[in-house]
């Protein structure tokens, strides 16, 4: 499992820094009249302040990335050492990553806005001038892939529930042991929907007005449109054979799967990402291209309302709109109160999602497995989990020099090199809960009606009182 989470996370970390570091472009060049995402005119781009100012980012944006792939990259390793302090250390680096992506893109842009008013590089009337192109707005719906291409997907994923649940079934699998796999069903559920309301407002986005030449226009707007389009088809569709492939599986073997299963769903959801990313980021220089050799290209100043680093435009009736910094991705208007809310319940999830974690990472940190007894019935519990058994439950207790020889999946529950704690399932012995302590023996074997209990103590005496209370126990029955 250990070697699984490595290859996953350090695929994620290669794939992560290098999309984020280009997928913003070379933001210090002078493009389609902007530079640090500031339009000024052309003539000023060589002014020394701006060229002083544009150098910096540059030197301080590749430093960043450059430093993160490798801190992203050797992080990675600690799964072999301590899985946990891993799970800390990466999200300490995630968090940090994403915070110097906010702050190297904001301040060096606000920066750059400040210096165009002290120098009154503003053109007025560029400002208010409203262009309109009535064949590309009459063009817009022709523009874009139909958005009913998502809904034969979007059935089957739903449908897949009765495979989770006749596999639930076959396998007498407990809530403890399924929840995950119902996580990445609505995962996977949520995502399609997602992808197919994201199609809806890139194909009722207004087109822009790039050129006084409407063949510049509608070549521009259909270029995004239909890249936009087409991304969110091809990873709607990937998304939707991700989960498939997990609910087959899920169906024929249970929560019991292999590492190649888990790679495989891994693979498609990075296959996923790259159908969605490929097109936007074809487009993006094709569209380059396209205004950048046309002589009659204007562009409209509109930077007073991304002054402070994001869209404020309470006129704009829009709540999303294409990102300033980035036109691959979109960006909300917090000009409008529902950005501000979405921002907000979006914030108190991930908030209450780390607090979560970092309840969940507090209990594996120092695991002590407790052994209760209250008049017949009987409890082990240990980072969070506990098993309780009558002892009419108990079927047999038996004393083990060492755990059986068989290979054990972990379906809900935590392993280091120290302990095993959670939920489980043999391959012979089918459904379990280990309470153990790795290298300590003996170690209990207790068969219930519907599972086994594996358990043991740091200290052998321990061990040996549990087995004699339990024995006791199942011998009275």
């Amino acid at each position: 499992m250990n070697i699984a989470m490595f290859f996953i996370f350090l695929i994620s970390n290669l794939i992560i820094v290098p999309l984020c570091r280009y997928s913003y472009g070379k933001m210090w060049e002078y493009r389609e009249g902007m530079v640090l995402g500031v339009h000024i005119p052309a003539t000023c781009i060589h002014h020394p302040e701006v060229e002083e100012l544009c150098e910096k980012y540059r030197r301080n944006w590749t430093l960043f990335h450059r430093i993160n792939l490798a801190v992203g990259t050797l992080s990675c390793f600690l799964c072999f050492v301590d899985y946990i302090v891993f799970i800390i250390v990466w999200s300490l680096w995630l968090l940090e990553y994403v915070c110097g992506l906010e702050y190297l893109i904001i301040v060096p842009h606000r920066r750059m806005y400040r210096l165009k008013v002290k120098k009154g590089w503003v053109d007025e009337r560029s400002k208010k001038i409203v262009r309109i192109d009535t064949a590309v707005s009459a063009a817009s719906e022709k523009m874009a892939l139909d958005w009913k291409w998502h809904l034969p997907v979007l059935a089957l994923t739903a449908a897949t529930v009765f495979l989770v649940v006749e596999g639930e079934r076959r396998f007498h699998v407990s809530w403890a042991e399924a929840w995950p796999i119902w996580l990445l069903y609505g995962t996977g559920i949520g995502l399609c929907l997602l992808f197919l309301g994201m199609h809806l407002a890139v194909v009722r986005r207004p087109n822009r007005v790039y050129s006084d030449h409407t063949e510049i226009n509608l070549a521009a707007n259909r270029l995004m449109k239909r890249s936009w389009t087409e991304g969110l088809v091809y990873a709607s569709w990937l998304n939707g054979a991700s989960w498939l492939w997990m609910a087959f599986w899920y169906f024929r073997c249970g929560p019991d799967l292999s590492g190649a299963v888990y790679g495989i769903y891994a693979a498609l959801l990075i296959l996923e990402v790259a159908a969605l990313l490929f097109p936007l980021a074809r487009s993006v220089r094709k569209r380059q291209e396209v205004l950048e050799a046309d002589t009659s290209a204007c562009y409209i100043d509109d930077d007073e309302y991304w002054k402070y680093g994001w869209y404020n435009n309470p006129g704009d009736r829009h709540l999303f709109i294409q990102d300033r910094f980035n036109s691959m991705n979109m960006s909300m208007n917090y000009g409008r109160p529902a950005a501000k809310v979405i921002t907000a319940v979006l914030a108190a999830v991930v908030v209450g999602i780390v607090i979560w974690t970092a309840v969940l990472l507090a209990d594996f940190i120092n695991v002590e497995v407790l052994f209760t007894q209250e008049g017949n019935t009987f409890t082990f519990e240990a980072a969070g989990y506990d098993c309780s058994f009558d002892k009419e439950e108990i079927r047999s207790v038996t004393l083990l020099e060492d755990m059986p020889d068989e290979n054990f999946t972990r379906t809900n529950g935590g392993s280091t090199e120290e302990y095993n704690v959670g939920h489980f399932r043999g391959k012979e012995t089918g459904k379990c809960m280990m309470f153990l302590y790795r290298g300590s023996t003996p170690v209990l074997e207790i068969r219930l009606d519907d599972m086994t209990v594996f358990a043991n103590s740091q200290q052998e005496e321990t061990t040996l009182q549990w087995y004699e209370k339990l024995a006791e126990g199942a011998a009275e029955e």
